[in-house]
């Protein structure tokens, strides 16, 4: 399944939760119930499968991944030590699309992915166009200065409806921003039960 490019309050509206990924902002909805025909009047009750599926479809809309790449994260957290979902939390935060969107460059993961594949950030003053690039602790991510997007960016770092910044980031008033740590699991803005993730690819 390739990656969501339809409308993007339908996705929240069917998940039922607000997705960072998507829009930035929490949206106001007026319909608090998801999108169709049946949706305000229909309210059965979901089976197992579904309370997975749509767990591990919020991780995929946040994170802006296709199936075949969120099945790679988890079977990489598999083969890991320690608890499978959260080492999978972790190391989806630890892409750089994904540091690039909680630092504040850009308002959704989308226009993050972007700007990274297009070359606009170093990483350690290297350039790295691989959205995927997992940032280890200690590395440094700054907008190169030949950059189109320097000014747009500097603007953007400033916009008030930024998520708040995780812990594990340290950005400077410049814009450089360093990775302080290896993200925590409940690091994502997203309200997500890995548990219930995990449960859903052991049994495929």
């Amino acid at each position: 399944m390739a990656r969501y490019t339809g409308p993007r309050l339908k996705i929240i509206r069917r998940l039922g939760t607000p997705i960072p990924g998507l829009m930035r902002t929490d949206p106001e909805l007026r319909r608090p119930y998801p999108p169709g025909q049946h949706g305000p009047t229909k309210r059965k009750k979901l089976s197992d499968y579904a309370l997975r599926l749509m767990e591990k479809q919020k991780l995929r809309f946040h994170y802006g991944l296709s199936e075949r790449q969120l099945r790679k994260y988890v079977a990489m957290a598999f083969a890991g030590k320690g608890n499978s979902g959260h080492v999978l939390l972790s190391s989806l935060e630890s892409r750089l699309d994904n540091v690039v969107f909680r630092a504040g460059f850009a308002p959704s993961m989308a226009a993050a992915r972007q700007m990274v594949m297009h070359g606009h950030f170093t990483v350690n003053g290297r350039r790295v166009n691989i959205a995927s690039f997992n940032v280890k602790p200690g590395n440094t991510i700054a907008l190169r200065e030949t950059s189109k997007h320097k000014a747009r960016a500097a603007e953007a770092l400033k916009d008030p409806n930024n998520l708040s910044k995780p812990d594990y980031l340290d950005v400077t008033d410049a814009g450089v921003v360093t990775m302080r740590s290896r993200p925590e699991h409940d690091a994502v803005p997203v309200i997500v039960d890995p548990q219930l993730i995990v449960e859903y690819y052991s049994g495929k």
